[in-house]
């Protein structure tokens, strides 16, 4: 039998022996490798899928320039940082006289598309032949029951023809929004507001401001703060909420753990004095004791680690409707991590070992 083989045998022998103690460590471990795993795979997941919900919640950039109106040198520059069409929207704001008398201000863009942008917009469809866009306060004291209506710029009059009613509980319910040619046709005014709708991380939205304020540098490139900030504040609260339950968790399974191998050492006092008294140095008896507790360590993280996906993965499941897959590379983490902790816990009962004395133990003191 080669020295691998006993030691292999020795360990295993000493786990089945003593089944409670190893079972009580081993739960340990695994409890440990469920929390990181879970709570790792749920965080590696997060500012992704947060990054996807949020799109949801419109522009999260605005862009005007300085002077004058955007140029198509403009929206080329924010076509280059921003891929998708859709996801770029131009506007043209002008002030309007409405039927009774009131200021309105009126809104010149791609209907379709800002709706698309604005999909969180709580829209009742009055008409199905309409081609403008009635914030809910404004319809409220203009077109409550979705009628065509009449606004004036000076001399010229746009003939408003409702396709929905909105709330978006903004400034944007007091606004009516037309198409870019309608308004352009009465005003002469041109797109002078970009809306750019940027997917990523906060750090990859900053990233992507500052590609175009580079780019365009006559541009003034501003983020939606109530949604990057929003972004950033879930992001860091849950990393806190996160570290701070893992380092809790970890730090009551370190107690445990210690209390488990140093109750297994006093158990096993006079097995460990037959050893010293047999010849085996405190090297060898530590570096056995030591390998018992890295097996355990790594049984319990392997099971931690498959449990800890399957929690991951009913979260996701419960919580974004949506499955959080497991990550693979974060098993070897998860394992190393384990075993160091159990190492970690066993240096106690260590020293305690290295304490026996055979004679005294043998003797029965």
């Amino acid at each position: 039998m080669t020295r691998m083989q006993l030691l292999l045998r020795l360990l295993f022998k000493a786990a089945w022996v003593r089944k409670d103690r190893a079972l009580t460590a081993l739960v340990s471990v695994a409890v440990v490798a469920t929390i990181a795993t879970a709570a790792l795979t749920i965080y590696s997941d997060l500012e992704g899928r947060l990054s996807r919900d949020f799109r949801g919640f419109g522009a999260n950039v605005v862009v005007t320039r300085t002077q004058g109106s955007l140029t198509q040198s403009d929206l080329s520059a924010m076509h280059k940082v921003v891929k998708a069409k859709q996801d770029v929207i131009s506007l043209a704001y002008a002030v309007a006289t409405a039927p009774n008398g009131s200021r309105v201000i009126v809104g010149g863009a791609d209907i379709i598309s800002l709706l698309q942008m604005n999909s969180w917009w709580s829209t009742k469809q009055v008409s199905t032949d309409g081609s403008a866009l009635i914030g809910s306060r404004a319809a409220a004291q203009l077109s409550p029951s979705g009628q065509p209506f009449t606004v004036s710029f000076g001399s010229k009059a746009l003939s408003i023809r409702p396709l929905a009613i909105f709330t978006s509980g903004s400034d944007d319910d007091s606004r009516i929004y037309v198409s870019t040619s309608d308004l352009s046709d009465a005003t002469g005014l041109s797109s002078n507001v970009a809306l750019l709708r940027i997917e990523g991380r906060p750090r990859n939205i900053e990233a992507a401001i500052s590609k175009l304020k580079t780019s365009a540098p006559d541009l003034d490139v501003q983020p939606a703060r109530q949604i990057t900030q929003a972004q950033a504040t879930v992001v860091g609260k849950t990393r806190s909420v996160v570290l701070a339950s893992s380092a809790v968790v970890v730090v009551l399974i370190m107690l445990c753990m210690v209390a488990t191998f140093t109750s297994s050492v006093l158990e096993r006092r006079k097995d460990f004095a037959v050893m010293k008294a047999l010849g085996a140095s405190n090297r060898t008896v530590n570096f056995l004791f030591a390998s018992e507790a890295a097996l355990l360590a790594l049984a319990g993280s392997a099971a931690g680690y498959i449990l800890g996906c399957g929690i991951a993965f009913w979260i996701g499941k419960v919580n974004f409707e949506a499955a959080i897959l497991p990550q693979p590379f974060l098993l070897l983490p998860v394992l190393l991590g384990s075993v160091a902790l159990a190492l970690i816990a066993s240096t106690a009962p260590l020293r305690l070992l290295q304490q026996i004395q055979p004679a005294g133990i043998l003797r029965g003191e």
